[in-house]
């Protein structure tokens, strides 16, 4: 891909906040979005994230202007445009299927809507150009859409948007569509590209929580409906406000093991029922007032080598191995006595793992800092290993 020096601004350099206030729409008897609100921060990428069905396509057309809610507001650097057209919002937007014109060459499915404009045919070149060239697909402009691949078309598809110069761009699961290669690729390319590109806010629909966190600055997870948890992606993983957002945000599914609260030797302690581990949270046992607990371990925190002293172990054996794109994924069982309840585990270890085989036993480590913690019953989030480390060492100063 082609990079210039400095950025190419396509808005004009006037940055974009969004709000999404109590939206709510109903296609029949269904409630497809019950009462949405959030905001979007100006220049960021803004993933919305959640499992098909849950609204994320519905929630973007109200936003783009292209359907309009049954309640609530959309409301754009502090003006209502709830009932505004598309034209009249500033919204660029690019589908899943990309809704490319198979008549038309590249350039001319890029130029579109810049004529539609009536704008001066040397302008729309120059403008076509410098998007193609900043996007690497200057060398397929000449093509039909028949000829080339599906990562070029989603590159001409997004082209064909940001050559607008719109302020607000939004894409509706871009990379959906793609092989597991491509789209590896494709998630730093747009991240480059958004970063290339000034002046733009982005909203980003993924059912993939990994492309959300390859991309996106901050996130919104639509739970069929409704809004469980937004904020900067960062805070969202760290501490996810429930073990659904947890798990949701976790490849593959989130380990999780029942545990008791138990004081021992004036320490308290989440202990695992079976008796593989317990994890000292004296530094912050006022958030525990329940008597059963869900630690969650993500199984890139599982680790088939011992990092440090504080890392606890556990006795498994390999059941299934299993290549996911560019990662392996050992799916584990556990359990500390052969009368002890078996305990199932994932495992990935990104790249080509060689040297383990179906039935070995193992050891298994994971950091305790690395740890979430759920109330059992209300499956709310409590506290994540990294506040209970920091809590010890400061109440050790």
């Amino acid at each position: 891909m082609a990079h210039g020096k400095s950025k190419t601004s396509t808005g004009g350099g006037l940055l974009v906040k969004i709000i999404v206030e109590n939206i709510t729409k109903k296609i029949g008897k269904k409630t497809v979005l019950d009462n949405v609100s959030f905001e979007v921060e100006s220049g960021t990428i803004t993933s919305i994230v959640g499992p098909a069905g849950a609204g994320k396509t519905t929630l973007l057309k109200i936003i783009a202007g292209v359907e309009y809610p049954d309640s609530g507001r959309i409301i754009i650097n502090g003006e209502d445009v709830t009932n505004y057209p598309p034209k009249d919002r500033d919204v660029a937007m690019v589908f899943q299927t990309y809704a490319l014109y198979p008549h038309m060459k590249v350039f001319d499915n890029i130029a579109f809507p810049l004529r539609v404009k009536k704008l001066p045919e040397n302008e729309i070149r120059q403008r076509v150009r410098e998007i193609a060239e900043l996007l690497g697909i200057t060398h397929i402009l000449d093509r039909s859409i028949y000829e080339i691949s599906g990562g070029e078309a989603q590159r001409t598809a997004l082209a064909r948007a940001l050559v607008r110069k719109s302020r607000i761009v939004i894409l509706d699961e871009p990379l959906t569509n793609l092989d597991y290669k491509i789209r590896e690729k494709m998630r730093g390319e747009l991240k480059k590209i958004a970063k290339e590109i000034g002046g733009v806010t982005w909203i980003y629909a993924t059912p993939d929580a990994r492309e959300a966190l390859a991309i996106s600055t901050h996130s919104v997870f639509l739970y069929y409906g409704k809004v469980l948890q937004y904020g900067h992606i960062d805070s969202i993983y760290s501490s996810p406000r429930n073990l659904t957002i947890a798990s949701y945000f976790s490849y593959p599914r989130l380990n999780t093991f029942e545990c008791d609260f138990v004081n021992i030797a004036d320490k308290y302690y989440v202990r695992e029922l079976t008796g593989l581990f317990r994890i000292d949270v004296t530094s912050v046992a006022e958030a525990f007032k329940a008597n059963r607990y869900i630690v969650g371990v993500r199984p890139i925190d599982l680790r088939l080598e011992k990092t440090s002293k504080s890392v606890i172990s556990i006795p498994a054996h390999i059941r299934l191995i299993e290549s996911m794109g560019s990662d392996t994924v050992l799916h584990l069982e556990s359990r500390l006595t052969p009368s002890s309840k078996e305990t199932e585990l994932d495992l990935l270890y990104p790249g080509v793992l060689t040297g383990y085989e179906i039935g070995q036993r193992i050891m298994v480590h994971f950091d305790p800092k690395d740890v979430l913690i759920f109330e059992k019953d209300t499956e709310k989030f409590i506290t994540n290993g990294k506040r209970i480390v920091s809590e010890s060492r400061q109440g050790g100063e």
